[in-house]
């Protein structure tokens, strides 16, 4: 389990009684420090933004690109525990010295031990968080690497990183729109009227001006069905998802 430092900050939403009795928390410098407490719990961090643009821990964009940033240590435990929550979604308890042995990092669990410092870089970089049951919540994809990021890899990574991301922003919002959109459509087919659909694609975490573009999409694709055809093109205008 793990439990957050009083401090205000990372954990500040925790009240009190969602520490466990028993633990503790450390401080290093500035920034708090988690203190996990064998065994830990994992579970899944749903995040449908993340997950549609997002890159699987496996993938080699996360291996060139997130692993100067993360650590080599980091890296493969996302990959650990993305690979067992694909056979266990509802999350699995690791014993802490397992963990530690199976990331090559000895038997050393105490808080300044290699295995502390890994799980915390996933809370430092937001790839996971504490959540009030004290279980370790994971994405199970991370996001494209941020432009504070970029801007400290070295020249030639830049440009690698330019060519195999060229469109960028326009990428990364087309994907959320197509993403939206079959959402959307999912919930028209449902019964949800406009302003239920709203809500939930904002409750997903959409930009309200993809939340619009979508719902006025959804209307205008409606009246194709009915009208049975496209005066764009002549097709039918049969909603896909």
């Amino acid at each position: 389990m793990a439990v957050s430092d009083s401090d205000p900050g990372e954990g500040a939403n925790e009240s009190p009684e969602d520490i466990p009795r028993g633990t503790q928390s450390e401080r290093t410098g500035k920034r708090a420090a988690w203190l996990f407490e064998s065994p830990v719990r994992f579970t899944s961090w749903r995040d449908v933004n993340i997950e549609s643009l997002g890159y699987d821990p496996r993938s080699s964009y996360v291996e060139k690109f997130w692993l100067p940033f993360l650590g080599p240590s980091t890296v493969f435990l996302t990959r650990k525990i993305t690979e067992l929550l694909e056979s266990e979604p509802y999350g699995f308890v690791m014993d802490l010295d397992e963990l530690s042995v199976v990331l090559g990092l000895g038997l050393n669990t105490n808080k300044n031990s290699s295995v502390q410092k890994t799980l915390n870089r996933l809370l430092v970089f937001e790839l996971a968080r504490i959540m009030p049951s004290k279980a370790v919540s994971v994405r199970l994809k991370l996001p494209p690497l941020p432009q504070r990021y970029i801007n400290r890899l070295p020249q030639a990574m830049r440009e690698l990183h330019s060519r195999e991301f060229q469109d960028g922003p326009e990428t990364t919002l087309a994907a959320a729109r197509a993403r939206a959109r079959s959402l959307a459509v999912t919930l028209a087919k449902l019964g949800h009227d406009r302003s239920a659909i709203e809500k939930q694609l904002i409750s997903w975490r959409f930009h309200p001006s993809v939340c619009y573009e979508t719902l006025n999409w959804i209307e205008s694709s409606s009246k194709l069905q009915s009208d049975g055809s496209d005066p764009k093109n002549g097709t039918t205008g049969r909603i896909e998802i």
